[in-house]
């Protein structure tokens, strides 16, 4: 598992650059699930640990194939000015398809862990089968409310956005590991925990539309700042909280600024690259994104074990706003060329 969550990241910008290459990111969606599909199938039939692990592995990897070039596929299918919202209409069903594995699993995990990789297989076959029958669309080069410009500025945007998502995704990580363990302290008990990580994962799924509705109607960088700016303060609050059901209110807010920050995200990074690098741009936005994710909880550990809880959220509060200053230079020239378009109106 560890093998797999580390490589799977890096392969993404090669995926997607492959794709953008050869210009039919159809047939690699389709391959990557096909051979997804049959380390499945292969993990069922071994009969030792090595074999096990090796397809376990393989089929980590091969989703690297996937979702870099499912996000250009929505990117390439979409009007540049419902590029937001077609992709909050996809984060969204991702949700739910996330959320409805957990409970299928945890079912069938009760009488045996094997009954997991069944159904693994059966879903991933059936959306090998359900790539085959989707349609090849070449996408249009799109700016997405100005975001893209000369290609130097925009290489320039490109790199200060990944950071940008790599800093805000090591606190995200770090508070999303560590807050059971602060919610325990306060006296919390299991099911309260789960109330209140379900009530925030429930929320994403309205605001995921929202947040794609708003990068259309406003543009992507301001609701990305936005959500950084707020999963900023939500993360202070969790650090200086002491009332414990104060935390489903909290953590409601957290869902929807969630929300937004990862609609704006995507819809950025699918902008940045035009039609002919969208899957390479959108395999960079997943590796800062996964990487933070995956840095944040040993960051986290140390500072906490060091300075306490208290400490490891105010570090998180920090990054996530740092990370809104590797905006700001465009945050600037895009007020600039709405007020100028405003003039002309």
């Amino acid at each position: 598992m560890s093998v797999s969550s580390l490589l799977s990241p890096f392969l993404q910008p090669l995926f997607g650059a492959v794709a953008d290459k050869y210009r039919n990111r159809k047939v690699i969606v389709s391959i990557s699930l096909f051979f997804r599909s049959l380390a499945y199938l292969l993990l069922m039939l071994s009969t030792d640990v090595l074999g096990m692990s090796i397809c376990y592995v393989a089929a980590g990897l091969f989703l690297a194939g996937f979702m870099p070039l499912a996000q250009s596929m929505v990117a390439d299918l979409s009007e540049d000015n419902r590029l937001g919202v077609h992709m909050g209409r996809y984060r969204l069903f991702g949700s739910i398809g996330w959320a409805a594995a957990c409970i299928l699993t945890g079912l069938l995990a009760r009488d045996n862990l094997w009954n997991i990789f069944p159904l693994a297989l059966a879903f991933s076959t059936i959306s090998f089968l359900v790539s085959l029958f989707l349609p090849s669309v070449e996408g249009m080069d799109g700016s997405h409310h100005g975001i893209t410009q000369r290609r130097v500025s925009s290489l320039k945007l490109a790199a200060c956005f990944t950071a940008s998502i790599l800093i805000s995704g090591v606190g995200m990580g770090a508070t999303s590991s560590f807050l059971t363990i602060s919610l325990s302290q306060l006296g919390s008990d299991p099911f309260f925990m789960s109330l209140v990580i379900a009530i925030g994962a429930l929320l994403e799924v309205p605001a995921m539309y929202l947040g794609g509705w708003l990068s259309d109607r406003i543009g992507g960088l301001p609701v990305l700042v936005f959500g950084e700016v707020g999963l900023g303060m939500v993360y202070w609050l969790y650090g200086t909280v002491e009332n414990l059901y104060s935390y489903l209110l909290i953590q409601s807010v957290r869902g929807i600024l969630y929300a937004l920050y990862t609609v704006s995200g995507m819809s950025i990074s699918s902008s940045l690259g035009g039609s002919g690098r969208r899957g390479l741009y959108a395999g960079f936005y997943n590796l800062s994104f996964q990487l933070g994710m995956a840095s944040g909880p040993y960051l986290g550990g140390l500072v906490s074990d060091y300075r306490g809880l208290w400490a490891m959220f105010a570090l998180s509060s920090a990054l996530s706003l740092f990370s809104t200053v590797l905006l700001m230079p465009w945050m600037t020239f895009f007020f600039k060329r709405k007020n100028s378009r405003d003039s002309l109106k």
